[in-house]
C-alpha cells in the first residue's frame, strides 16, 4: 500500500511540474517588451520639467539612474546596451574611429559603414531572440541596419530624422496589433531628443524644459493607444536614456592644433573624448605634449583606470585625450570657442547620467533602485523573454533587484 501511494505521489509531482514548466513556457511566449531610448535624456531633466508620464511610470514601475559605458557618445552606448558589452568589447569604440582590423573607418554620418556588421561585434538582443525563434523589430536602434551575423530584426527601419516622433509611436503600437503570426515580441525605438536641443542651447537653457514636456506628451500619446490592446497586461516598458549633457564654456575651450602638428597624426578623431592615431615615432612626443595641455587628460590607451571598462580595444587610438566638464575639444586649423552642451565625458560623472523607468507585469511597482549601468539591458530583455543570453557584462543581481 505504501509502494503504490509513493508511486502516486511521484505521478502527481510530476505532473504538477510539468503543468508548472508548460505555464512558464506559455507565459514567455505571451511576454512583450518595448524599449524607447530618448537620447541625451539627463536624469535631473524630470524634477525640472512637468512629466506626468513618466512619473506615472515611475509609481506604476521601477525608476533608477542610469550609467552610461564609456565613452558616454550616443553610438556606443545605444550598443552596448543592445549587446550587454562595454564599447571595450564590442568594438563599436566611439562615434568615429579608425578599424585597423578592417582597415577602415567607422563614421556615424557615413551608411555604409553603420550598414557594415564587421564593425559590430558582439551578438546584440534583435540576434539571440531572432535566432530563439523571437521576432523582433526596431525603429532606428544603432546596429539594426546591419546583418549582425546574418540577422536583422524581422522589421527595421533606416534612419530618417525627418519622421515625426508620434508617427514612430503610431508605427510600434501598429506592430503590437499584428497577426500573431508575425507580431514582434521585442519592439526598440528611438528618439533623437532631447539630445540635439541639449546641444545647440546646453541643458541649462529653458528650451530644455520646452522639449521634455513635448516628449512627455509624446508617451502620452503612445501610451494612451498601447492601453487600448488586449495584450497590454503583458507588455513590459522600459523608457531610458543612452547618456546625459553638460555645459561646456568658450573660457575653458581647447583647440590642439595649437600644440600637436597634423602631418604627425595617420587619423584624429576629435570631441568628447579625442582619439588620437599617432605615427609610431611621434607617440612619446605627443604624449609629453598632451601632458601640459590645460582642461584635459590624456592617457595612452593602456593607462586608461580600470573602472572605465576601456582601452584594450585595438580600435582605440594609441592616446585618448579627456577633456574635463565644461571643456570642448577641437583639432581644428582655426579656433571654435563657443557656449554649447555635450557628452563623452566621464561616464560617472552626474551630467552624464541618464534615465532608466521601467513598467509593466514583470516589474516591482513604485520602487526606486540605485544607479546601474546600462549594459544590463541585454540580460534585463532577455531574462523578460526567456531567452538564453549571449555573453555578456551584466549584473545579474541588478536585474533581478528590478523585478518582482
Amino acid at each position: 500500500m505504501k509502494k503504490i501511494s509513493l508511486i502516486l505521489f511521484v505521478i502527481i509531482l510530476f505532473s504538477v511540474v510539468v503543468l508548472i514548466y508548460s505555464y512558464q513556457s506559455t507565459k514567455e511566449q505571451e511576454r512583450y517588451v518595448v524599449v524607447l531610448s530618448l537620447d541625451g535624456f539627463r536624469s535631473d531633466y524630470p524634477g525640472r520639467a512637468k512629466v506626468p508620464t513618466l512619473d506615472s511610470l515611475a509609481k506604476a514601475g521601477v525608476k533608477a539612474g542610469f550609467r552610461p559605458s564609456f565613452p558616454s557618445l550616443t553610438f556606443p552606448n545605444h550598443y552596448a546596451m543592445a549587446t550587454g558589452l562595454h564599447p571595450d568589447h564590442n568594438g563599436l569604440v566611439s562615434n568615429s574611429f579608425y578599424a585597423p582590423d578592417l582597415d577602415s573607418i567607422y563614421r556615424i554620418g557615413n551608411r555604409r559603414a553603420v550598414g557594415n556588421p564587421d564593425f559590430y561585434g558582439g551578438e546584440p538582443i534583435w540576434v539571440t531572440a531572432e535566432k530563439q525563434g523571437v521576432k523582433s523589430a526596431s525603429y532606428f536602434w544603432v546596429g539594426t541596419e546591419a546583418p549582425i551575423q546574418g540577422i536583422q530584426p524581422s522589421i527595421w527601419k533606416s534612419f530618417d530624422k525627418t519622421v515625426p516622433f508620434t508617427d514612430r509611436a503610431d508605427s510600434v503600437v501598429a506592430w503590437l496589433q499584428l497577426p500573431e503570426d508575425v507580431r514582434p515580441h521585442l519592439l526598440m525605438w528611438y528618439i533623437e531628443e532631447p539630445d540635439g536641443v541639449g546641444h545647440a542651447v546646453t541643458p541649462d537653457s529653458t528650451a530644455i524644459v520646452e522639449t521634455i514636456e513635448s516628449l512627455d506628451g509624446v508617451l502620452n500619446h503612445f501610451f494612451t493607444a498601447v492601453r487600448k490592446l488586449d495584450i497590454f497586461p503583458q507588455i513590459d516598458f522600459i523608457v531610458l536614456s543612452d547618456h546625459g549633457m553638460a555645459t561646456y564654456y568658450p573660457e575653458s575651450y581647447v583647440n590642439l592644433n595649437n600644440y600637436l602638428p597634423r602631418d604627425s597624426f595617420d587619423y584624429i578623431f576629435e570631441g568628447v573624448p579625442t582619439l588620437l592615431y599617432p605615427k609610431s615615432t611621434y607617440v612619446d612626443s605627443a604624449y609629453a605634449i598632451l601632458q601640459r595641455v590645460p582642461h584635459v587628460t590624456t592617457w595612452r590607451k593602456h593607462e586608461i583606470p580600470d573602472k572605465y571598462m576601456y582601452g584594450t580595444h585595438p580600435r582605440i587610438g594609441e592616446l585618448v585625450v579627456m577633456p574635463d566638464i565644461g571643456t570642448m575639444l577641437h583639432f581644428r586649423a582655426k579656433d571654435y570657442p563657443i557656449l554649447g552642451g555635450a557628452h563623452g565625458y566621464d561616464n560617472f560623472s552626474p551630467e552624464m547620467e541618464a534615465i532608466f523607468y521601467a513598467a509593466g507585469p514583470s516589474f516591482k511597482e513604485n520602487e526606486e533602485r540605485p544607479t546601474m549601468a546600462n549594459v544590463n539591458l541585454y540580460l534585463l530583455v532577455a531574462t523578460l523573454l526567456g531567452l538564453d543570453p549571449a555573453p555578456n557584462d551584466g549584473d545579474s543581481t541588478a536585474v533581478q533587484g528590478l523585478l518582482k
